[in-house]
């Protein structure tokens, strides 16, 4: 397999997190929130996300009503960003083709990360190793997602049954599917049968994204490259254009790419997670 090469990180942070409603809400959702400790989510994954060993320098994907509070957490942690503005939601399939996008005009043959904002890591040393680990898979052709090992019968988080190693004595698994939400019976068997929690969090050379999109969800990734053609500066944010980035299909990239590509793997992560 190919040795390590850094990934350029990307850290989605846009959405309203509105299931810790009043405690998040739309004008502060709760990735910018210090739900534990003095720091918030974001920050949190921002400096997980800033070891160079194993990442380049992050790009932060907003909300352009969040513009001030990214700043401004980034500033207080000491992180260096490039951050870019969606001037409304489009779901995340839009966010990764952006990521992907962005991620090609820096490196033509980039690994990418894409990483929620609100989850909770508690073994940073752990978490970055299996990111390592995801992006050597991603350099041989493989889109990745990070699964977790899970320690009780969940109904909220989709999973992800593995197959294979994806080559002899790797850890990476080919996905042999991708569940929804179960009731409570049908995770007790996942859980028996050695399912994955699917994490959300995808690792990928940027080629590979590039023309799974362009196969799968063209509505999503020609919107997004005419949302960068048309982008705008101020201060220190790249605000994507409005009317071609709002043309996007509104549409998970779980639905849009992740299910149908015979080529997804899963890496298990034991590093303590929850969102």
């Amino acid at each position: 397999m190919p040795g390590t090469r850094r990934m350029i990180p990307v850290i989605m942070c846009g959405g309203a997190g509105t299931r810790l409603w009043p405690v998040s809400r739309d004008s502060m959702p709760k990735q910018f929130v210090r739900l534990f400790g003095e720091e918030s989510t974001f920050q949190r994954t921002a400096r997980l996300l800033s070891d160079p060993a194993v990442f380049e320098a992050p790009i932060v994907l907003t909300s352009i009503d969040y513009r001030f509070t990214v700043e401004d957490q980034l500033r207080a942690v000491g992180i260096d960003c490039t951050i870019v503005l969606e001037p409304q939601r489009r779901d995340s399939a839009a966010a990764v083709a952006v990521a992907t996008l962005l991620s090609l005009q820096r490196d033509p043959d980039a690994i990418v990360g894409v990483f929620a904002a609100d989850h909770i890591v508690q073994d940073g040393a752990g978490f970055v190793a299996t990111c390592a680990l995801a992006a050597r898979t991603a350099a041989a052709g493989r889109i990745v997602t990070i699964g977790i090992r899970p320690n009780h019968p969940a109904t909220g988080y989709g999973y992800i049954k593995p197959g294979a190693p994806v080559e002899p004595g790797s850890e990476a698994r080919a996905v042999e599917a991708f569940v929804e939400k179960p009731d409570e019976s049908r995770a007790q068997r996942y859980l028996l049968e050695g399912y994955l929690w699917n994490s959300g969090n995808f690792i990928f050379h940027g080629a590979t994204m590039g023309a799974e999109l362009k196969t799968h969800a063209d509505d999503v990734l020609t919107p997004a490259a005419e949302a960068i053609a048309t982008a705008s500066r101020d201060l220190a944010f790249t605000i994507l254009g409005e009317e071609a980035f709002g043309r996007a299909r509104k549409v998970a990239i779980d639905y849009a790419v992740m299910e149908k590509p015979a080529r997804a793997a899963v890496v298990p992560g034991a590093f303590g997670w929850s969102d």
